[in-house]
């Protein structure tokens, strides 16, 4: 009886640059989905927060920017993505390095929150002082 394929994640032995490209790969779309999903939430947080923030007439954010700032950031995080599988097959170790895609995620949805967080923080400033921002 053949023996089933043990997955990356488990396997102890060495394997190839290439089955370490797949593992990456295979991981690609839930990093997206989870950018994607934190990405959605910012951009609410910065257009209603943001909006609660400023003066009438005036923009938290350029509108132009918030519609095509998620296209180029999304394409920046798929570049810097192919990044991290660049580097651990450019310094092969036999695995997939777990924790670069862990914190390479970690990262990214961190960065992805803060435009949404610093619309939020504003929005209570502006609670807090009762100013609106220009």
């Amino acid at each position: 009886m053949p023996e089933a394929p043990v997955s990356l994640f488990e396997d102890d032995r060495r394997i190839s640059r290439h089955d370490i490209l797949r593992w990456w790969e295979s991981r690609r779309f839930s990093y997206n989905l989870r950018i994607g999903a934190v990405g959605v939430v910012t951009w609410l947080l910065v257009e209603i927060a943001g909006s609660a923030a400023v003066k009438p007439g005036v923009d938290f954010e350029e509108p132009i920017v918030m519609i095509f700032g998620p296209i180029f950031y999304g394409i920046g995080a798929n570049l810097f993505y192919t990044l991290g599988w660049m580097i651990d097959t450019a310094l092969y170790k036999g695995q997939p390095r777990r924790m670069l895609y862990k914190t390479g995620l970690i990262f990214s949805m961190i960065l992805t929150a803060l435009p949404g967080a610093w619309a939020v923080i504003a929005w209570l400033i502006t609670i807090y002082t009762g100013k609106k921002l220009d």
